[in-house]
């Protein structure tokens, strides 16, 4: 019996972008107590929530909502807190210039919609998971993880603004960033030259936790892209000296 589409999406689009879901649930839970804390820290500086809201559902990118709102609680003018925003989400030219590639057959409107909801988390995700999969496959699979993640995130947040500050500070919430980048990038693993580049990686995210405006997720990523083209140029010499004397 063939099953009917619903909202004019067939089954087997609903299938993978539940697939999408399946993949990133794991780290909602971390997402979920991020956006908790950031509600929290809406209602502890004073802004008003309906504005908070606002910037998590158009922002979308809990590291530098949480430096914009520490720059308005110190006074700091709003071009500094304009620039910290900046400078925090410049990681995401890089997943763009990674996950181009791999959309460019997406039609304009995937392409655009996808780019909002986008998040350190599902970014990886889709990279991870867009080997051998065909191009519908791909989008709906990258939409399931995106747009469930970032509801979790705005739920968290509505959550923290409604329940004010009861998150205790010795959890640490800023440690659950580093950690969720982390975690969703080792199941990707399939050579030692990504090894390499995720070991970079991780080391300045973890021993960087402390750096102020997230930038040690920041700096993280440079650090494995440069640690993994090194290692990458140092076997292909290798492996040239090696046939040399072979």
């Amino acid at each position: 019996m063939t099953r009917r589409s619903f909202l004019r999406v067939a089954p087997r689009q609903w299938s993978d972008a539940w697939d999408g879901t399946k993949a990133i649930a794991p780290l909602m839970v971390g997402c979920a107590i991020f956006g908790m804390a950031f509600g929290a820290l809406i209602r502890d500086a004073g802004i008003n929530p309906w504005a908070g809201l606002f910037g998590t559902t158009t922002v979308v990118a809990g590291a530098s909502q949480i430096a914009i709102v520490e720059a308005v609680r110190a006074n700091a003018p709003a071009i500094v807190a304009i620039l910290t925003a900046i400078l925090i989400n410049a990681r995401f030219a890089l997943y763009s210039a990674a996950l181009a590639p791999m959309w460019a057959e997406f039609p304009r409107r995937w392409r655009f919609g996808l780019a909002y909801f986008m998040t350190d988390q599902s970014a990886v995700i889709a990279m991870r998971e867009a080997e051998g999969q065909e191009v519908v496959r791909r989008r709906w699979f990258a939409a399931g993880a995106s747009v469930s993640f970032v509801v979790v995130w705005v739920l968290g947040t509505i959550l923290g603004l409604i329940l004010g500050p009861i998150i205790p500070e010795h959890w640490q919430v800023g440690f659950i960033v580093p950690l969720m980048f982390i975690a969703v990038l080792v199941p990707g693993l399939r050579n030692l030259a990504q090894l390499v580049t995720i070991g970079g990686a991780a080391a300045v995210v973890l021993l960087g936790h402390g750096w102020p405006f997230g930038l040690n997720v920041f700096f993280g990523i440079i650090a494995g892209m440069a640690a993994g083209a090194t290692f990458d140029a140092w076997q292909e010499k290798r492996r040239a000296v090696v046939g040399g004397l072979s």
